[in-house]
């Protein structure tokens, strides 16, 4: 009986182990799928941009308003599109990877100036005479572009966190800009007609430029830097980042103007 008793344990334990080994084998009819290197998916996210810069346009130069030189503009933008990741090294263990993404990207601005006690030509009852003003001088630019970014990630140990960096090269699809005069104080005055422009709000605003930016230019270059985490769900990846986007090349030939943004973003990822 006890040596039966021992074949049976024996048997017992090469049973266990062959059912251990077979399932570390893959099923010739289902093979293992090997870990994904590719993954790819949508992008969205939000601009609060920062435009600073140094610029005075008028449609024309020798009849123009007086206006103030516009240095600091801010606005919220949107940006869409799609992002490929490329794991480096083993897909287990790896800690870096390209990042690759194409984006349609809004990136506007405004400018806002307020002048005190400014000499001014303007109808004041059924007068016209020159009187002390109060005038808001606006700046509203439309900034829209396509962008290439082509970027490095490094995951921060095994917590999720990592952090990416690399170059934006954009190409702009509209570049306008609107400018008006505003007349705030006195309330009961209005701005002398000129034939060289046009008035809005009952002659009390001028609109003193309206179109393409002078001398911009179609390329924008950025380095752009942040960190994010990463959000594992079976083969899809959902990554939240916060970013900043600096403006490298100036939007225009002549003046030192550049477009920079904080950017917080959300890319899904899709196993390949």
């Amino acid at each position: 009986m006890s040596k039966l008793r021992a074949v049976s344990v024996a048997i017992g334990l090469l049973g266990a182990t062959m059912t251990a080994a077979a399932q570390d084998l893959a099923n010739p009819l289902e093979p293992a799928k090997a870990p994904s290197r590719i993954f790819v998916g949508p992008v969205i996210g939000y601009n609060r941009v920062m435009q600073t810069g140094g610029f005075q346009y008028y449609a024309n130069p020798d009849n123009a308003p007086l206006c103030p030189t516009l240095e600091d503009g801010s606005a919220n933008g949107f940006f869409v599109g799609i992002n490929a990741e490329i794991i480096l090294g083993n897909p287990k263990d790896s800690r870096s990877s390209l990042i690759f993404r194409l984006l349609y990207d809004r990136l506007p601005s405004s400018f806002t100036q307020i002048n005190d006690k400014l000499p001014s030509r303007a109808i004041v009852g059924n007068d016209t005479r020159t009187i002390l003003t109060t005038t808001e001088f606006t700046a509203d630019v439309t900034y829209t572009l396509i962008d290439f970014e082509a970027m490095y990630r490094f995951g921060i140990g095994t917590s999720g966190f990592g952090i990416q960096a690399g170059p934006v090269i954009s190409y702009a699809l509209e570049k306008k800009v609107e400018q008006l005069l505003k007349l705030v104080d006195p309330p009961n005055a209005q701005f002398v007609p000129d034939p060289n422009y046009q008035y809005r709000d009952f002659n009390r605003t001028v609109v003193i430029y309206s179109g393409d930016i002078p001398e911009s230019n179609a390329l924008r270059i950025g380095l752009k830097a942040g960190i994010q985490y990463e959000i594992f769900l079976r083969r899809m990846t959902i990554v939240p980042s916060l970013n900043y986007n600096f403006g490298i090349t100036n939007l225009t030939r002549n003046e030192s103007w550049r477009v920079s943004a904080i950017q917080a973003q959300v890319d899904v990822r899709f196993a390949f």
